[in-house]
C-alpha cells in the first residue's frame, strides 16, 4: 500500500498512513478529543488543526505529508455537546522501490460530539476525495476517486490519572480503513505512554505502527503533540522503517 495520506496522515492513510514507507492519513479528525478539551465553557466555537507525518525505511522508501482543517460547533459552544462541521484538505508524497507517488485528499463533514465529566465521543460522516498521481501509472489506487467516509473520536478527560485515547476512520474510497489508539497518564499539564495505528487500503498488505507519544505541549494558545515509533509493513518486499510526527491544535473564536 502506498504511504499517501487517506487523507493525517497519507494515502496508504486517516489518514493516508498508508508499497513502500509512509504517511499515515484518512482525513480524520486526528485528536478532535485533544482539541476539545481544556477550555473554558462559551469561549470557543471552533478548532483549527495540522499535522505533518514522516516515515522512513531506506533511501528508496520513505513518506511524508500533511493535512490541515478545522471542526466548528453549530451552537457555538465547542466544549459543548451538539453538531458539529469539519473539514480537512492533506498532500503526501512516497517513495517506493517500484512507484512514486504524490497524493491529494479532502473531506467534508458532519457530525455529533458528546461531552460528559468523564470522556468525549463524536461520529462523524461525510463525503471524501482522494487524488493519486503515480509514477509510473497505472496502479489499483492511481487517479481519482470520490465516495463516502465515516469516522469517530473518543478521548478520556480525568487529570492525573490513566488516559484513553482511539480516533478511526473508514473510507469507500480505494476501501481505506484507519484506526488509531492512544493509551498513558495525562497530568495536569501533559499526557504521554504508547501509541498504535492500523491502517490500510486497497489490494495493501497495511501497515502498523508502534509508538510513543507525548501531547499537549503549549506554544502559545496553541496545543503540540510529538509521537515516533517503529513502522511495520505488513505487504511483502516493502521493508519496516520509523516514523514521526508533529501535531497542532489552536481554538478560535469567530463568530
Amino acid at each position: 500500500m502506498s504511504h499517501r495520506k487517506l487523507g493525517n496522515f497519507t494515502r496508504c492513510t486517516l489518514a493516508a498512513c498508508l508499497a513502500g514507507v509512509g504517511v499515515s492519513a484518512l482525513p480524520v479528525d486526528a485528536g478532535a478529543a485533544d482539541k476539545m478539551l481544556g477550555y473554558a465553557n462559551g469561549a470557543y466555537d471552533t478548532v483549527i488543526y495540522g499535522s505533518f507525518d514522516f516515515s522512513h525505511a531506506s533511501s528508496d522508501q520513505n513518506g511524508y505529508g500533511a493535512d490541515a482543517g478545522f471542526v466548528t460547533a453549530i451552537n457555538g459552544d465547542i466544549t459543548t455537546t451538539g453538531w458539529t462541521l469539519t473539514a480537512n484538505v492533506g498532500v503526501s508524497r512516497s517513495n517506493d522501490v517500484a512507484t512514486d507517488t504524490t497524493s491529494f485528499n479532502g473531506s467534508v463533514l458532519g457530525g455529533y460530539q458528546w461531552h460528559t465529566p468523564a470522556y468525549y465521543f463524536a461520529l462523524n460522516a461525510g463525503v471524501h476525495f482522494v487524488n493519486n498521481d503515480d509514477n509510473p501509472s497505472g496502479g489499483p489506487t492511481d487517479g481519482s476517486e470520490a465516495g463516502v467516509i465515516a469516522q469517530y473520536g473518543f478521548e478520556t478527560k480525568a487529570v492525573d490519572a490513566f488516559y484513553v485515547q482511539s480516533y478511526g476512520a473508514l473510507s469507500s474510497v480505494y476501501d481505506q480503513i484507519y484506526f488509531h489508539a492512544k493509551a498513558g497518564w495525562k497530568t495536569q499539564q501533559l499526557k504521554y505512554g504508547a501509541e498504535f495505528t492500523a491502517s490500510d487500503e486497497k489490494d495493501s498488505g497495511g501497515t502498523l505502527r508502534y509508538g510513543a507519544f507525548i501531547g499537549d505541549i503549549p506554544l502559545g494558545m496553541a496545543s503540540v503533540g510529538i509521537s515516533a515509533g517503529f513502522q511495520q509493513e505488513l505487504e511483502a518486499g516493502k521493508k519496516d522503517g520509523f516514523y514521526s510526527m508533529v501535531e497542532m491544535s489552536m481554538p478560535l473564536d469567530i463568530r
